[in-house]
């Protein structure tokens, strides 16, 4: 596996900021032309097959190993592949494909060999990189052939595992019956995958039942893996209040089920879905009150059908659906269990968001479910209901047909007055809306308490980089996990929101966001449309460099690594492509999964928290550098001056602190 610059010099060059406005408009999007060509998904091991096959006409002939030829052609290639750190399990790469006269020259002036040597080196690795062009794909083997292939890329783990279920004569689903394991676990582990702690009990059945000595197999796991495991299992359970009430609350669902909504209630959703979406809606609108709808491939998360028209999408319909259903839900919850106990059917329908009584009886039963809080979900519902109940351009107030909608005996007002006490009851719960649910450094605190933030975040990449190594060459999971080392990297070199991440593109003709300069230097760009959806964001285009000491990483992902991810989906172009091969819906939980797992001094966190982490660690190096922490963040100055402002408190002091400290100073003389 290549070495990478050692990432731990972040701090030397991670927050270079240059943005596209600090420079020539022609300068800032000119590519790097020639684009490389995507990399091809085979090992070494598999083009030497080919290669033996071409030459010899067979690839298991006892006497095929000694000839002469063949050998030494084999022996210059393993030469080259050792000057570029691969092996014969490593994928092929540029050094065969698109670069490799550079790295054919940059390999023989490394040689002090005679030139009679020298020449013939040369021809046998043209002849593998021609033998390799005039075969883009592999050629058919028989099974055996394959199957010898494959295991010998196998690790020890796997490959003892295939040998003794071999050598036993029983069926791999015998063998998982008779030691109580899992049967499609075992599978995994012979293709290349490695158990974890908790299967480690299973390993010592099998290693029984196959009259294997106890560890025999288990030795075999990557330590690397093990103490990373059993790491996490003992990680201290650190109380996040926000986790546990969400924890709690799961016991107690009340959440309406969209397969439970009505075709009345449909319909009522369609009408407002028209109304916040057309240009010219029938009714009055404010300045602010529409819905943006976007093509689905600029939308990052998954949308129900009632937030789709076509191929289009509107997150704001689906966070408003959201907020609808829970409140149906609460309606329709006996009241023995909190709620207001109206039929379901009668429950739905958006003129219970004009019943004050409702409306109270909701945010009460929200803040007792947050311990007492009133906070941001609180203030989201109310902005939306008071949009509805505003005096001129709300969609409830201008249409009085919807009183007949509630059950007799909901209203005592006219509805002209219901909206308008609705709407002051609104405006009122947005005002004491001030607490906190979710405190964002919580997760955090082991880290900001350290004096290098950052450091168990490089800790993990070299984990992610250690697992790759021991993971099946050519496996999915190899390419994986280099995926997400990448993924950390670029969190902590360009900090930008998770939805950025998701969007991120690469293609070949060098237009994506992630792209190369002539020069050899990686940026990001994304348009100013891009941060549209996020009120702190700069509505401005962000084109700002990588570190270079990333340069090495970010190429070997792309060429040799996620050809593999995307494999069943070769158009897709996103840099971190999900599980599909397509955009990476979990992106978020899976960054919480990978710090969970890796950085012991918390309980796990998500994309956003690194944001806060970089910000903090900046800010605490650099005091009242507030600009360029917003640059970093692509965020607002007012922004980074308001969510920061408490680091301002502990520049005053420490300021204090000198000025006490002269004093005494002062005092003694």
């Amino acid at each position: 596996m290549k070495k990478h610059r050692n990432f731990s010099d972040l701090h030397n060059v991670r927050y270079h900021v240059k943005l596209c406005h600090n420079e020539g408009e022609s300068d800032s999007w000119q590519l790097f032309e020639g684009q490389p060509e995507p990399e091809m998904q085979q090992t070494y091991r598999e083009v030497i097959t080919r290669r033996k096959y071409e030459l010899l006409g067979s690839i298991d002939s006892p006497d095929s190993t000694e000839t002469q030829v063949f050998r030494n052609h084999l022996s210059t290639l393993h030469s080259f592949l050792a000057f570029f750190g691969k092996t014969e399990d490593s994928s092929v790469g540029r050094e065969m494909l698109h670069s490799f006269d550079d790295k054919l020259q940059a390999y023989l002036d490394s040689l002090s060999v005679a030139p009679r040597t020298k020449s013939d080196r040369r021809s046998h690795l043209r002849a593998w990189q021609r033998s390799l062009m005039d075969a883009r794909q592999p050629i058919s083997l028989d099974a055996a052939a394959l199957e010898s292939v494959a295991a010998t890329s196998s690790s020890s783990f796997h490959l003892k595992l295939r040998e003794a279920i071999s050598a036993s004569g029983l069926a791999p689903k015998t063998i998982a019956r008779r030691a109580g394991a899992s049967m499609p676990a075992i599978q995994r582990w012979m293709k290349g995958a490695f158990p974890n702690r908790r299967a480690f009990p299973s390993v010592h059945r099998i290693e029984a039942e196959l009259g294997m000595p106890r560890d025999a197999l288990l030795a075999l796991v990557p330590q690397i893996s093990r103490e990373a495991q059993a790491r996490s299992s003992q990680i201290h359970k650190i109380k996040i209040a926000y986790r546990e009430r969400q924890r709690e609350n799961t016991k107690n669902q009340y959440i309406l089920h969209g397969s439970q909504l009505t075709t009345d209630c449909l319909k009522e959703w369609d009408d407002l879905y028209d109304y916040k979406t057309e240009r010219t809606p029938r009714l009055e609108r404010s300045t602010r009150g529409s819905w943006r709808v976007l093509p689905l491939e600029k939308i990052v998360e998954k949308l129900p059908p009632y937030a789709l028209r076509g191929n289009r999408g509107c997150v704001a319909a689906k966070i408003t659906m959201n907020m609808f259903r829970s409140f149906d839900g609460f309606l329709a919850l006996p009241k023995d269990r909190g709620g207001r106990g109206v039929a379901l059917n009668d429950a739905q329908t958006l003129a219970w968001l004009a019943v004050p009584k409702a409306i109270d009886s909701y945010l009460d039963f929200k803040s007792d479910r947050s311990g007492g809080l009133i906070h941001k979900g609180h203030e989201n519902f109310c902005k939306m209901g008071a949009s509805m109940t505003h005096p001129q351009t709300g969609y409830l107030t201008q249409q009085p047909d919807f009183a007949k909608k509630l059950p007799d005996g909901t209203l005592s007002d006219s509805w002209g007055v219901t909206c308008a006490n609705a709407y002051r009851l609104y405006r009122r719960w947005m005002q004491d809306a001030k607490d906190t649910s979710r405190k964002p450094y919580e997760p955090i605190q082991g880290l900001l308490n350290l004096a290098e933030p950052l450091g168990p975040l490089v800790r993990a990449v070299d984990e992610l980089d250690q697992l790759a190594a021991q993971a099946a060459p050519g496996s999915l999971a190899e390419a994986r996990y280099k995926r997400d080392a990448l993924l950390l990297s670029m969190l902590m070199a360009n900090p930008l929101r998770s939805r950025n991440f998701k969007l991120m593109t690469w293609n070949e003709n060098g237009t994506g966001s992630l792209y190369q300069r002539e020069n050899g230097q990686w940026r990001l760009r994304f348009s100013a449309g891009d941060f549209k959806n996020d009120r702190h964001a700069k509505k401005t285009d962000y084109d700002a460099p990588l570190p270079s000491a990333l340069s090495d990483r970010i190429e070997e992902y792309l060429f040799d690594y996620r050809p593999r991810l995307v494999r069943d989906n070769p158009a897709c172009a996103k840099v971190f492509p999900g599980q599909t091969g397509n955009t990476f819906h979990g992106l978020n939980k899976h960054v919480f999964q990978i710090t969970q797992r890796h950085i012991p001094e918390t309980p796990g966190f998500g994309p956003h928290a690194v944001r806060h982490l970089v910000a903090t660690d900046w800010l605490r190096t650099h005091p009242n550098d507030f600009l360029t922490a917003a640059q970093l963040l692509h965020d607002k100055l007012e922004t980074v001056l308001k969510d920061y402002a408490h680091l301002r408190q502990d520049e005053a002091f420490a300021r204090f602190e000198e000025h006490l400290n002269a004093v005494g100073h002062a005092m003694k003389n």
